[in-house]
C-alpha cells in the first residue's frame, strides 16, 4: 500500500476542493506506481551521474508522463535542505527545497512546460530554442518539457535537431508523447525512449483505496472495480471517474451508484444474456435488452462487457484453470465454459466487438444492441438435430426443402463421379470430387442473378464432405452482410439441380477468402497489364502517335470480357 506520507502539502498547500488527480500526483520516485522499468532506469542514471541529455516518455494518456517529467526536474535541480544539502543529481529529491517546491508549483523559472498541440510551428520552437542560449537562472539545470511532441510541424522537428543532438551542457530536454509513430526517427535516435505501461486493475483499485482512507470515505470495493475497469489503464481517469462518483453519490460510493453514473452492466445481466443465447431463447434477450433500456444503461459499454465476459469464457474453454477464483463471475465463467461450445463463444465474441461501431448507424442505440443479440442467435450453428431458433430458416445453414432435379453439371466433375447405381430401397452415389478451382467455373455456368448472383461470386469452396447422401458444403466469404436466407437458399437450389444431390451449406466469414470475384479480378488485371503492354507497342498506334500527334488517355484501355469456348 502507498506511503500517504509521500502525498503530505504542509509545505506546499493545496487548493480547496483540488481534484484527487492532482492532489495525489506523486511528487517523487518511490511514490509513482506502476512503472518501476522506467524508475529503476533513471535512479540509477540519476544516482550515478551518467545522464542523457534529451529523454522521450510514450504512452497512453493518464499513465505518468508529466508527472515524471516533473520529478525527472527535481532530481535534476534539488539542492536539498540546509541540514542535508544535495551538490548533485539525486534520485531522492528532498520535496522541501525551492526548486521541488516552485517546480510542484508550475512556478520554477528554469523548468518550461510546452505544449505542441496549441505551439506546434517553426515560430514556437525557435522562440524556446532562443532561451536555450541563456544559463539556468537559479537551478543546476534548465529542462524544458515538450508535451505531445508528435504535434509539432515537420518544420518545427527539423530546427530542434542540432540543438537535440548537441544541447548546451546545462540543457535538458524531456519529450512526451501519445503517439510516438508520428515522431520522426531522427528526433527518436538522439532521445532514450521509454514506454510507460498501462496500470493494472488491481494496482489502481488498491491505490484508490489508500486515496478514500486519506479522504476519510467509505470504501466499496465493488464500486473501485468498475471504476478501474472504466479507466482502462489510467491512473488519472480512475482519480477522475472517483471525483466523480464522490460527487454523484454524496460520499457512499456504492456499487450501484457507480453503475448508475458510468451506465455499466450488471454482471447478472451478461450472463443472463449468455444463458438465453445458450438456450436460444429470443423472449428473454428482448426482455434484457426492454430491462436495459429502462435503466438507461450504455448499449456501447454493455457490448464491450459482453465481450470482455466472452473472452473469459474462451480462456477457461482453452486454458483450464486460467479462471481467478477472486473473479465475482468465476463460478458463471467455469459454468458457461462447459454450456457453450468454442465455435459459439468465438462467433458472440466477434458479433460483439464489431457491433460496437454499428450502433452509430442505427436508428437508435437500443435496436443496434437488440440487433447484435439477435445476430447471435441467428447465426448459432445449427447441429441439424433442432430446429431454427427463431422459428425461421437458418440464415447461415440451411437445408432446402427442393427436391433436386435437372442434369449434373458433368463437364465440371470427373467422369463418372455422379453416376448412380440402385440397389432395392436404397440409392447410391459415387463420391464427388470438387475442386476450389472447378467452383469458380461451377458458379459462373449456373448464373444466379440480382443478390443471389452477387452472393455465389463472393464464396469460395472451403470444404465439403457427403454425409447419408447429402453433400455438406462450408463456403468462406469475404461480405457475410450478402448471406441472406434467400440467397443461400436460392445457391442450394442451383447447386442441387446442377448435382442432382441434396446440398447443405454453412457461411463463413472470412475477409481473406479467395473468392470468385476475387480470383475473376485478379485475371481482369493481369488481362489489363497484358493489354496495356501491347498497346504500348502496336504499330498502328506508334504510326498514329507520329503522324497526328494521338496519345493514350491513361486508364481508358479496357480488355474485352473472356468468352466462353474462344
Amino acid at each position: 500500500m502507498t506511503d500517504t506520507s509521500l502525498f503530505e502539502t504542509e509545505d506546499l498547500p493545496s487548493p480547496p476542493g483540488l481534484a484527487l488527480a492532482r492532489k495525489w500526483r506523486p511528487r517523487d520516485f518511490d511514490s509513482l506506481l506502476g512503472q518501476d522499468h522506467v524508475v529503476k532506469a533513471l535512479s540509477h542514471a540519476l544516482d550515478q551521474n551518467r545522464l542523457h541529455h534529451a529523454w522521450l516518455f510514450t504512452g497512453t494518456r493518464g499513465v505518468g508522463k508529466t508527472t515524471i517529467s516533473r520529478i525527472l526536474a527535481k532530481s535534476l535541480n534539488c539542492t536539498g535542505t540546509p541540514e542535508n544539502p544535495i551538490t548533485k543529481p539525486t534520485s531522492k529529491p528532498c520535496g522541501k527545497c525551492v526548486a521541488c517546491l516552485e517546480i510542484d508549483a508550475g512556478r520554477f523559472v528554469d523548468y518550461v512546460e510546452m505544449d505542441a498541440a496549441s505551439n506546434r510551428g517553426i515560430g514556437d520552437m525557435i522562440a524556446l530554442l532562443e532561451k536555450a542560449i541563456y544559463g539556468p537562472t537559479s537551478g543546476r539545470f534548465k529542462v524544458f518539457m515538450i508535451d505531445e511532441v508528435h504535434m509539432l510541424t515537420t518544420q518545427a522537428f527539423n530546427s530542434m535537431l542540432k540543438t537535440l543532438e548537441e544541447p548546451p551542457a546545462h540543457m535538458k530536454f524531456i519529450l512526451a508523447t501519445t503517439d510516438p509513430q508520428k515522431i520522426p526517427v531522427t528526433i527518436l535516435s538522439r532521445c532514450l525512449q521509454f514506454n510507460l505501461k498501462q496500470m493494472p486493475s488491481a494496482l489502481i483499485v488498491n491505490h484508490l483505496k489508500t486515496i478514500l482512507v486519506s479522504e476519510k470515505l467509505a470504501i466499496h470495493e465493488g464500486a473501485l472495480k468498475i471504476i478501474a475497469k472504466s479507466a482502462r489503464g489510467s491512473m488519472r481517469d480512475a482519480l477522475s471517474l472517483t471525483d466523480q462518483a464522490i460527487a454523484y453519490s454524496s460520499g457512499n460510493m456504492t456499487e450501484e451508484s457507480v453503475r448508475n453514473m458510468l451506465g455499466s452492466l450488471d454482471d447478472r445481466y451478461l450472463v443472463r444474456m449468455i444463458d438465453a443465447l445458450a438456450a436460444k431463447n429470443g423472449q428473454e434477450l428482448i426482455a434484457i435488452s426492454s430491462e436495459m433500456a429502462l435503466m438507461s444503461l450504455s448499449f456501447s459499454m454493455a457490448l464491450q462487457d459482453l465481450a470482455s465476459l466472452l473472452q473469459k469464457i474462451a480462456m477457461a474453454q482453452i486454458i483450464p484453470g486460467s479462471v481467478i477464483d477472486e473473479w465475482p463471475e468465476a463460478d458463471d465463467v467455469n459454468r458457461l465454459a462447459q454450456t457453450l461450445s468454442k465455435e459459439e463463444v468465438q462467433l458472440f465474441y466477434q458479433i460483439a466487438i464489431t457491433s460496437r461501431a454499428d450502433l452509430l448507424l442505427a436508428p437508435e442505440e437500443e435496436t443496434g444492441f437488440m440487433m447484435a443479440l439477435l445476430r447471435m442467435l441467428a447465426f448459432i450453428p445449427d447441429d441439424g438435430k433442432s430446429g431454427s431458433p427463431i422459428g425461421l430458416p437458418h440464415p447461415q445453414v440451411i437445408t432446402p426443402s427442393v427436391k433436386p432435379s435437372a442434369a449434373p453439371l458433368k463437364a465440371l466433375l470427373k467422369e463418372d463421379s455422379v453416376k448412380a447405381s440402385v440397389a432395392p430401397g436404397k440409392m447410391e452415389f459415387a463420391p464427388l470430387e470438387i475442386s476450389p478451382e472447378s467452383w469458380r467455373e461451377l458458379i459462373k455456368n449456373i448464373q444466379l442473378k440480382g443478390l443471389e448472383g452477387q452472393f455465389a461470386l463472393q464464396t469460395e469452396l472451403h470444404s465439403y464432405q457427403e454425409r447419408s447422401g447429402t453433400i455438406m458444403m462450408t463456403l468462406n466469404t469475404d461480405i457475410p452482410q450478402i448471406a441472406t436466407t434467400s440467397s443461400i437458399q436460392k445457391l442450394t437450389q442451383a447447386l442441387e439441380a446442377h448435382f442432382n444431390r441434396s446440398i447443405k451449406i454453412t457461411v463463413v466469414a472470412n475477409e481473406k477468402a479467395n473468392t470468385v470475384a476475387r480470383e475473376e479480378a485478379k485475371d481482369q488485371a493481369v488481362a489489363q497489364v497484358a493489354l496495356e503492354k501491347k498497346i504500348e507497342v502496336d504499330p498502328f498506334l506508334e504510326s498514329l502517335k507520329k503522324e497526328i500527334g494521338v496519345s493514350v488517355v491513361e486508364g481508358s484501355i479496357r480488355p474485352l470480357p473472356i468468352q466462353k469456348n474462344q
